[in-house]
């Protein structure tokens, strides 16, 4: 094989792939979207304070004014049942009511109150270590919508807790 042959084949099979990924995006062939299962928020919003020397490194934050509704009860109900299914993970979440007054019936909750909290009412919220909310979950109106809520917040956790390099 001579030396210019040779050039022109690895020249083409550098940049044939290259084209070929040009074309591709161009033309809307491929679907670049998310492998997340909430709703990524626009905006930063500083939900939570800094809990950048505590252990937990995310918080699972239910957020409502008062938990008065029964939409609002069964999310804290989720929450808490996430939570406990986290088993060793537990100690790396912190779940979190943002509001006025928690029930009594979820010991494993922290209240909180924050002025923020004003733009997100009535969601299931995933914050990070310095209080940055990330992904937001709607409570559903139904019961039944709670299960695929719940389903999609543990799937979007579990990759947040696997990649999770803080305490390294």
């Amino acid at each position: 094989m001579n030396k210019n042959k040779f050039l022109l084949l690895f020249i083409l099979c550098c940049v044939l792939p290259l084209l070929a990924a040009k074309l591709v995006l161009e033309l809307g062939w491929f679907n670049p979207g998310s492998s997340s299962r909430g709703q990524w928020l626009q905006q930063e919003i500083y939900l939570l304070d800094d809990a950048s020397k505590q252990q937990n490194h995310w918080r699972i934050a239910v957020v409502a004014h008062e938990c008065q509704q029964q939409r609002c009860k069964q999310a804290l109900h989720t929450v808490q049942q996430l939570y406990l299914g986290l088993g060793r993970k537990q100690k790396q979440v912190q779940p979190v009511f943002v509001g006025q007054t928690l029930p009594a019936d979820y010991p494993v909750f922290q209240l909180q109150q924050t002025a923020a909290a004003s733009q997100l009412q009535n969601q299931i919220i995933l914050v990070d270590q310095q209080g940055l909310a990330l992904l937001s979950y709607p409570m559903p109106e139904q019961a039944e919508q709670m299960a695929a809520t719940a389903k999609a917040i543990r799937a979007d956790l579990m990759k947040l807790l696997n990649y999770d390099r803080t305490s390294v």
